[in-house]
């Protein structure tokens, strides 16, 4: 039983280091996509 819980929290903190970066790639994204949308909106008030 104790063998069980520790292979459950050696996945868990597996999946734990994988959603981090999935977490930081949509963070990255999220900016860029709100940095595109700015550029857009400055360019249409220049205009």
């Amino acid at each position: 039983m104790a063998k069980k819980q520790k292979s459950n929290a050696v996945a868990s903190s597996e999946e734990s280091s994988n959603l981090k970066g999935t977490f930081i790639m949509v963070m990255i994204l999220g900016v860029l996509m709100v940095g595109a949308w700015f550029g857009a909106y400055w360019l249409f008030i220049s205009r």
